[in-house]
């Protein structure tokens, strides 16, 4: 999937995300007015409880359906690594939560304080990455994640970082296995687990102080890969603007 069609997608989503959080409820209010169930008592509930419990959260999973798809897309065609594809999916299962925790916020039942307390940093790694491979490599004809190995191994274990950062705090990595394949057990172990490794990659800060560094990094990296990846093209990229104008060539 080339960048435009990407961009295209994304923006598609963002669309049908921002519609079921802040124009559904008028959706449900005009269609229960305009069906008369006011009318009769009580005929109202199983209308508003359909379009509000069962619609609205569908079209939210929908736009976070469309994301994924497209963003493994986009890896798939800029021939990167199977690897993000697993750690985009990492990123995004623990980060699914927060956007229903967003789509309160219309109706005045969310302050800001709860947003900053439910931001999971997986949300962040999720959002820097899908914005980066946005990017027109296929013009520029630059590397995704760039030529130089120090900057693309920084970018990896960063990545990687986030990914086990982010299978500590989800609950649903536990859950996961007792769902889908029966295992209690396993579940259990893993929810056990969790709580430890989390200690581990937060060096054992009471916030995620360590884990915005890694963050910041990333993101950090992720910039510079996109500078130009020839050095003799770079060095007169920062040369130029300081060279007289009778010295230029």
């Amino acid at each position: 999937m080339f960048a435009g069609r990407y961009l295209w997608w994304m923006l598609i989503a963002i669309a049908i995300f921002l519609f079921f959080t802040m124009c559904f409820d008028y959706v449900t209010w005009l269609t229960v007015v305009s069906s008369g169930c006011a009318r009769i008592a009580g005929s109202c509930g199983p209308i508003i409880v359909t379009m509000t419990g069962s619609m609205k959260p569908s079209g939210v999973y929908l736009a976070g359906g469309i994301i994924l798809v497209v963003t493994i897309a986009r890896i798939h065609y800029l021939s990167m690594s199977c690897v993000w594809g697993a750690i985009v999916a990492i990123w995004f299962v623990a980060s699914a939560p927060f956007p229903l925790l967003l789509a309160n916020g219309w109706t005045g039942q969310l302050k800001p304080e709860t947003v900053l307390e439910g931001l999971p940093v997986a949300f962040l790694f999720f959002v820097a990455f899908c914005a980066y491979i946005g990017w027109s490599f296929e013009e520029s004809g630059a590397r995704p994640l760039g030529v130089w190995r120090a900057l693309r191994a920084a970018i990896s274990v960063t990545a990687l970082y986030g990914a086990l950062l982010a299978l500590s705090e989800a609950p649903a990595f536990a859950t996961i296995p007792g769902r889908l394949l029966g295992e209690l057990r396993l579940s259990t172990s893993i929810a056990a687990l969790q709580p430890g490794l989390h200690d581990v990659l937060t060096l054992g800060m009471a916030r995620d102080t360590f884990a915005y560094i890694v963050l910041a990094i990333f993101v950090a990296g992720l910039a510079v890969s996109l500078l130009s990846q020839n050095p003799r093209e770079l060095k007169a990229r920062f040369v130029q603007p300081f060279m007289l104008r009778g010295s230029r060539q």
